[in-house]
């Protein structure tokens, strides 16, 4: 008796064959043509003559319907030396991500307790991770069965059961084999922060470096403290002439009025905009 964990047990109790593996060299990649509910159903009915090991559904969910000492009816000459997963979709389909997850789970599991080389596999001669088509009339002329788009996505789902074996995450890590410098290239060097809408360039140059922003951030904030540095010298001029006309008039105290003045008319306006 062999199960996958981590698979959903759903036992069918016809379409396949008693004890009837006799080895397993790999798992071979099938596509439904359908739906993982549809064929769940279908491999229930006598009529069918059609089952799998295992399935796969878009989103996610993984089925076990044979167990995998048992023979499931999938790729004719190919049922009694390899495992079989069909997978949700159509032809023509690529494997989803959730899907090709999946299908790694199964081929990692069958690397444990078959020994299953974790390589792709492209005929009956091989071993590891196959595809239906592969066989040929042996196993049943499905030349199109799952398609090459997900015959082209194989290396990548053997690349995640890699990691899966190794412990790892089964997601590739977006960062590994880079360098330090490498990622303040990617960060830093890279043109892909929004320009500012006041840029005069933004129709030409929609995005800018990070140091660009912080550059243009700089230089306005240095033109603000310039204009308000200027203000206030102004302010102060202004007093001092009224304080000449009128020597009742405090310089510093009204300086810090017309100062205050501006400053609620300032954030008056920045509550506006706000809203």
């Amino acid at each position: 008796m062999a199960r996958l964990s981590s698979a959903t047990w759903r036992p069918i109790p016809v379409n396949y064959t008693k004890g009837g593996q006799a080895r397993v060299d790999g798992v071979v990649v099938h596509i439904m043509a359908g739906t993982l509910a549809g064929t769940d159903s279908w491999f229930r009915n006598s009529r069918a003559q059609a089952s799998s090991h295992f399935g796969t559904g878009k989103t996610g969910a993984l089925y076990q319907w044979v167990d995998t000492a048992d023979r499931a009816w999938a790729q004719a000459g190919g049922n009694s030396s390899w495992l079989s997963v069909e997978n949700e979709g159509q032809g023509g389909d690529k494997l989803t991500d959730a899907q090709m997850n999946c299908v790694a789970e199964v081929l990692a599991w069958a690397h444990k307790v078959y020994d299953v080389p974790l390589q792709v596999a492209n005929s009956p001669s091989g071993k590891g991770l196959g595809y239906h088509a592969m066989g040929g009339s042996a196993w049943g002329g499905h030349t199109s069965c799952p398609g090459p788009k997900i015959v082209a996505q194989l290396p990548e789902i053997v690349a995640r059961a890699r990691r899966l074996v190794a412990g790892q995450s089964i997601e590739e890590d977006p960062l590994a084999g880079m360098t330090k410098k490498d990622i303040f290239e990617a960060v830093w060097n890279t043109d892909a922060v929004p320009a500012p809408e006041t840029s005069s360039t933004i129709k030409k140059n929609p995005t800018w470096q990070a140091v660009s922003v912080l550059t243009d951030i700089s230089n306005r904030v240095r033109a603000t403290e310039a204009t308000v540095k200027a203000q206030a010298a102004t302010i102060k001029t202004m007093a001092e002439a009224l304080a000449k006309q009128d020597s009742a008039v405090d310089v510093d105290a009204l300086v810090q009025r017309i100062t205050s003045a501006i400053e609620s008319v300032t954030v008056h306006l920045d509550v506006d905009d706000e809203k």
